[in-house]
């Protein structure tokens, strides 16, 4: 069955997301929708959105595709590679568990397969809320924390991806409608900081990408002057939005003052606020890993499932086939037949890595069923079981390879710890795996042309990843490729225009 009913959602990677505009105390909504509402942070992708909303897969599509006619909702195109939308998808092939000839005339039909309730689909966890100052290091925090409300650095950053400054906040529209000179624009950020100032970074509340920058401080009070000074209102009637304006002012002049003759006071601060957006991120990939590990294991247990229901049908018939290798076992001990003798390794073989796979043994698993193909490589149903587990395997050995290249890292041996890494690699390219071992090739000088090509596999899978593409362009501007480095900065440039990082390698790309 094709999505055709569900072409307004777009495909499954597309993200959706709350319409600002949209007016919710009038629309009507049954319990799916608004639930379904409440579940939409413009950063989840539709398919995300089905896993987590409990729902039967149509359901949670047709009350998804609801709210976009409504236009409650919309759907931001997802970059890179996007699969339409279809509620059914062709089943997964199994390697039948043994070859088996052809039922005689007499023989009973097979009965059917049990039909067994699906198992849940998991769902990821939402990380809602860190503690003020998480990931900073200590020694920071004593220091910051000393400062009162000057050094705190609330556990989370506001915006989240693919959201804008205001992002989950939900202004008060009888607020923004009564009476007064200022505009809708000024309310709204009236609003904002009055009801947000202590769950926001400095940077945050200037509206300022992170720095130390002394000038960039004035230029981003500056800018805040021009909007809250009393000047601004002189005269105006700015209603209940007055009190609210001054204690904005008070705060942006006080926090101003301070990091503009502080300058331990800045350099502190944006190390925090660096250190706890990355610790923030690696709680977001962790979720998503674990997220990841429980589909993984589903999975598992269903093929176990299939198996075993497959093992259920072909009962009747193992036993035909038993007999008729005994007689031909019997037949081939007075004919010598080399042949035959390779196809009963290779059904042992496959037997025993089925065995394995059963076991939750898959590298042991893996070599089985390669020896099974090596003595009858034309079965298709051992290549197919090869490929299956072969895949589980090279995860698990990559792990594997990846633990004892930290080991060895942690103890100095950065050239064992890098001939491990790229072990793992070919196993299993991770982005996070590619970018790590590039980093470290790009620090020891070491076979740089190997280092951006895993610096570009760690892009192409996350082509909107900032720290991806500023590692890429510094790896070609090592090797003397500036124009491929210009040409990378420049999208990362796009994606985060006010990074000084991407501006000062475009500079250094110049001289």
């Amino acid at each position: 069955m094709s999505g055709a009913e569900f072409s307004k959602l777009g495909a499954w990677e597309d993200r959706p997301r709350r319409n600002p505009s949209a007016d919710l105390t009038t629309a009507q909504l049954d319990s799916r929708r608004a639930f379904l509402l409440t579940r939409l942070d413009g950063v989840a992708s539709i398919s995300d959105i089905v896993a987590i909303s409990g729902m039967i897969e149509r359901d949670a599509l047709a009350a998804l595709s609801a709210l976009v006619e409504q236009d409650l909702v919309q759907i931001v195109p997802a970059t890179g590679r996007r699969t339409p939308i279809a509620i059914e998808a062709a089943p997964m092939p199994v390697a039948v568990a043994e070859p088996v000839a052809p039922p005689e005339d007499d023989e009973e039909e097979d009965e059917p397969l049990s039909e067994r309730p699906g198992e849940p689909a998991p769902v990821m966890e939402r990380v809602d809320f860190l503690p003020d100052f998480h990931g900073v290091a200590r020694d920071d925090v004593h220091w910051l924390r000393a400062k009162g409300d000057l050094g705190h650095v609330p556990g989370m950053p506001w915006q989240r991806l693919g959201t804008d400054r205001y992002g989950k906040f939900e202004f008060d529209r009888r607020a923004l409608l009564r009476p007064c000179d200022l505009t809708v624009a000024q309310r709204r950020e009236v609003l904002f900081l009055e009801a947000n100032a202590g769950q926001l970074d400095h940077f945050e509340y200037f509206n300022m990408e992170p720095t130390a920058d002394r000038t960039e401080w004035r230029r981003a009070y500056f800018r805040f002057s021009r909007q809250f000074h009393p000047d601004t209102f002189f005269r105006k009637n700015t209603g209940e939005f007055g009190g609210m304006v001054e204690s904005i002012y008070r705060r942006g002049t006080r926090i101003h003052d301070a990091f503009s003759t502080d300058q331990e006071l800045r350099d502190r601060y944006l190390r925090a606020v660096q250190a706890r957006d990355a610790a923030y991120r690696g709680a977001l990939e962790a979720a998503r890993e674990r997220y990841e590990q429980a589909k993984r294991d589903i999975e598992a247990r269903r093929e176990a499932q299939r198996v075993a229901d497959r093992q259920r049908v072909a009962a009747r018939r193992k036993s035909a086939l038993r007999e008729r290798l005994a007689n031909n076992t019997r037949a081939r001990r007075e004919v010598h037949n080399p042949a035959n003798e390779r196809v009963e390794r290779a059904q042992r073989f496959y037997e025993d890595g089925m065995q394995q796979y059963r076991d939750e043994k898959f590298i042991e698993a893996a070599a089985s069923l390669q020896l099974a193909m090596t003595y009858d490589p034309r079965n298709e149903a051992y290549r197919q079981a090869y490929e299956k587990v072969s895949e589980r395997a090279h995860a698990i050995k990559a792990d594997q390879l990846w633990k004892f290249g930290y080991m060895q890292e942690s103890v100095a041996r950065i050239d064992e710890a890098i001939d491990s890494y790229l072990e793992a690699v070919k196993l299993s390219p991770r982005p996070s795996y590619c970018v790590h071992v590039a980093e470290m090739m790009l620090s020891m000088d070491r076979d740089l042309h190997r280092a951006a090509e895993l610096a570009r596999i760690a892009s192409d899978a996350d082509p909107r990843n900032v720290e991806y593409l500023l590692l890429l362009g510094k790896i070609y501007e090592r090797v003397g490729l500036t124009v491929k480095a210009a040409t990378v900065l420049e999208r990362a440039l796009k994606l985060a225009p006010k990074d000084e990082r991407i501006k000062k390698a475009q500079k250094g790309l110049k001289r």
